[in-house]
């Protein structure tokens, strides 16, 4: 069948025609004039140069022809109809592999939670955490190498949509047998002592940098780490200043001896996000997703150890 010439059109008038086996009710059914109707049935009888259906007492009787194409038909018909509905999606009896990019912040505060979610409700489901440096995450994203990305990111294309996760802020994280800060820390303590900072190829946390320079100040940084979590546990044994999000600071001052402090100078908040591409944006399975990774991040709280 040449599908360029041929009018897909037609298909519902036969069956129509073949299941009612009567001009007028496939009319009815149609919406068209029985002439109409007619008229598709003699493009038909051309097309397949055969005459498809018979006059009769009792009605429009199929050839042994039709008989024939009939089921295929009908099953072509049947599956036009579902070509434009979404694929049903089950978390119950999904086995899809979530790619996502986060990086170890998200990947300890946030992600046990968004996994047992999955491990409850998608069983079969699995979880892939994508190892990036940041300056990688735009070409993973629009190649489809991850199908999300969470974290904190500047100059995302337009195609990328987003979705604010949670604002949070830093904090300065201290070894909690540190020489010199005790309960409070000043300005002068922050400049007199060696920090550690957290740098990465890509990397966007420089927000102290920006408001020491803006001051005219600097620091003594003597330690960089490309891990957040790695920079928390040489911290804690070492007398160094490290300046790292909240959750982060927070959540390990109840898993080492570290303290935590706001910092002597006012920094800007920042803004957690996910993204992803447009093309998955319809898709029900990454719907469902980025739905359960902004209900177990926008209202996650992580609490300090009692003293």
């Amino acid at each position: 069948m040449d599908l360029l010439r041929f009018d897909l059109n037609l298909l519902l008038c036969f069956d129509a025609i073949y299941r009612h086996q009567r001009l007028s009710a496939a009319a009815d059914e149609l919406n068209l004039t029985q002439p109409a109707v007619s008229a598709a049935l003699k493009r038909l009888r051309a097309h397949f140069d055969n005459p498809l259906f018979v006059r009769t007492s009792r009605g429009m009787r199929p050839t042994p022809f039709s008989d024939g194409i009939a089921p295929k038909i009908a099953q072509v018909l049947e599956v036009l109809k579902g070509v434009d509905l979404s694929s049903e999606f089950t978390p119950a009896s999904t086995t899809i592999n979530f790619r996502v990019y986060i990086n170890d912040v998200g990947m300890i505060v946030a992600m046990p939670q968004v996994l047992a979610h999955l491990r409850k409700h998608a069983p079969h489901a699995r979880l892939t955490i994508v190892d990036l440096r940041p300056d990688e995450v735009v070409d993973a994203l629009d190649s489809g190498n991850i199908d999300l990305a969470i974290g904190y990111f500047l100059g995302m294309p337009n195609w990328a949509r987003q979705q604010n996760l949670r604002t949070t802020r830093y904090v300065c994280m201290v070894a909690g047998h540190h020489p010199e800060i005790r309960d409070s820390l000043s300005l002068e303590q922050f400049l007199r002592c060696r920090h550690a900072m957290y740098v990465n190829s890509g990397s966007q946390y420089y927000a102290m940098e920006q408001a020491l320079a803006e001051r005219g100040l600097t620091r003594d940084v003597i330690l960089h780490v490309p891990r957040f979590s790695a920079l928390s546990f040489l911290v804690a044994q070492a007398d160094l200043i490290a300046t790292v999000p909240e959750d982060l600071g927070t959540l390990f001052s109840r898993l080492l001896d570290v303290r935590i402090f706001t910092p002597p100078l006012e920094l800007a908040n920042f803004q957690i996000h996910q993204y992803w591409h447009e093309r998955l944006h319809a898709e029900p399975a990454y719907r469902w997703l980025r739905q359960i990774v902004y209900d177990k991040t926008s209202g996650l709280t992580v609490a300090r150890r009692a003293d």
